[in-house]
């Protein structure tokens, strides 16, 4: 059995502790057979009496299974530590941390070091010594994770993390969290964040299949206390106005003026008007964007109940970067046309001209701070915070490029949020590459060669049976077992 040591915590006459015992993680629980039972009640396991120099006291034994982890966080901690950082906490700047090396319960019985805890126990360390507020588990739960229930195979590069899902994340974190003494640092909250609820669809019925395929997702996130709902590529979704439509967007819109006050104490604020033009025109560009805001928030709102949750707008994978006053409309369409309650929005990642894994190109001083500047004036008018998705770029040292990141802080006197995942693979790899330890550069080198080659082989696919087809004629082909096993033959030859 491994104990970590570190997740020791004592309630109600009971001492809890983090262990893996034959390749299983759980909850072990000391306590006093004559006092009255406590917290563990709410644990489901197995429990005994044992005396051992004299002296008696109960061992009770319960699976780290995903009701116990969560029974541990709301009923036997007096502390609830996995919050709606904004809604409950206030938090207007933190940290997602996007972790794609996890230890899955599946993994920890083959396990060559006992205590790992995959990435979460560099992120436990860098933000507990920091005291940034953190969504300690997040990952697109329609892209990096596969939701119970759902096939791949419909959904081609879903899951491309290893195949587990939103609800297999939540439990291995939690079960890191604890492990690490999460529940023994006093007042140490952590968010789990469903990321990149992604909807598209070029029409009505490609739709209602991504819609389906995310409700399925967010049904089995249900547990987590923030939702990132990506609409962006419904941005311009063919649609009809009907004249009542309009006549909802002309009393919302036109003849009024905003003033929205500089988030900086002391800087100019912003005004803005629209013209009727201007107002049907992005009511038809945003409309069925917003609609599905306001369908998706109202069925998380049925799954959490009472549960306060945050939830983010995700508007940044778009071709070019977000107009301020379009940032604007979109907050006033959703809000006073759709009928978002009031202060639904938690946060928003409008586009400010970042690239994925790329540093910032633009003009740092003439476009991004103004931008950002803007952006952010715009969310905090609605009680909303700016978040920065894409956050990694092209090194691990300098974010976004060298000063970005003090621009951004600059521009939103440090209201900010950042979402960061790709960075901690590269991390990884660097520090096994320059371990003093011998199997750790031994792991770097097989990982680094089976990489160069299911690079290689994925490319002469590509180049073979995927390039210049259509999509589903190309999935097609790749599942033709004898086809690819020719490919590989003639690969292996060259």
């Amino acid at each position: 059995m491994t104990i970590f040591t570190a997740s020791k915590v004592a309630w109600d006459g009971e001492t809890h502790l983090a262990v893996r015992i034959k390749g299983t993680d759980a909850i072990l629980t000391l306590f006093d057979p004559q006092s009255p039972p406590a917290g563990r009640t709410h644990l489901k396991g197995e429990e005994t009496a044992v005396t051992l120099g004299g002296h008696e006291f109960g061992i009770k034994l319960s699976p780290a299974t995903y009701e116990n982890l969560l029974a541990f966080d709301r009923k036997v901690s007096p502390q609830r530590r996995l919050v709606a950082l904004g809604r409950e906490k206030g938090v207007r700047h933190g940290l997602g941390t996007g972790n794609r090396v996890v230890i899955t319960e599946k993994d920890v019985g083959s396990l060559g070091h006992p205590e790992a805890l995959g990435v979460f126990e560099g992120i436990f360390r860098a933000v507990k010594g920091s005291g940034v507020p953190d969504w300690f588990i997040q990952q697109s739960i329609v892209r990096e994770l596969i939701p119970e229930g759902v096939s791949p195979e419909d959904h081609p590069g879903l899951g491309h993390t290893g195949g587990y899902g939103p609800r297999e994340l939540l439990r291995s974190g939690l079960f890191a969290f604890l492990a690490l003494g999460g529940y023994a640092a006093p007042d140490f909250f952590i968010g789990a964040d469903a990321d990149h609820a992604i909807v598209t669809g070029a029409n009505e019925e490609e739709l209602q299949a991504s819609l389906e395929l995310n409700r399925i997702a967010i049904a089995e996130s249900k547990d987590y206390t923030k939702f990132t709902v990506d609409t962006s590529r419904l941005f311009g979704f063919p649609v009809s106005l009907s004249p009542e439509d309009e006549k909802r967007l002309k009393a919302a819109f036109l003849g009024r003026t905003w003033e929205i006050p500089n988030i900086l104490p002391g800087h100019p604020g912003f005004s803005y008007t629209f013209e009727e033009g201007e107002i049907l025109a992005l009511g038809r560009k945003y409309w069925r964007a917003c609609q599905v805001h306001k369908e998706l928030y109202e069925f998380i709102a049925g799954l959490k109940g009472d549960e306060p949750f945050d939830y983010e707008l995700s508007l940044d994978e778009t071709a070019s970067p977000t107009e301020p006053k379009e940032l604007l409309f979109y907050l006033v369409l959703l809000y006073e046309v759709m009928g978002l309650p009031e202060g639904a929005v938690s946060s928003a990642a409008p586009n400010l001209g970042f690239r994925k894994r790329s540093d910032y190109e633009g003009d740092v001083e003439g476009d991004l701070k103004p931008r950002t500047n803007a952006c952010a004036s715009i969310l905090a008018h609605f009680g909303a915070a700016l978040c920065i998705h894409s956050g990694s770029g092209a090194g691990i040292e300098t974010g976004k490029g060298p000063g970005v990141d003090q621009a951004l802080a600059e521009a939103t006197g440090g209201h900010i949020m950042l979402k960061v995942s790709g960075i901690y693979q590269e991390i990884l790899w660097r520090t096994l590459a320059a371990s003093p330890r011998l199997e750790d550069r031994e792991l770097f080198e097989r990982a680094w060669d089976e990489t160069h080659r299911v690079t290689r082989f994925l490319d002469l696919v590509y180049r073979r049976l995927v390039a210049g087809r259509e999509a589903a004629e190309a999935m097609r082909l790749l599942e033709d077992e004898a086809e690819l096993a020719r490919i590989g033959d003639e690969w292996g030859n060259r």
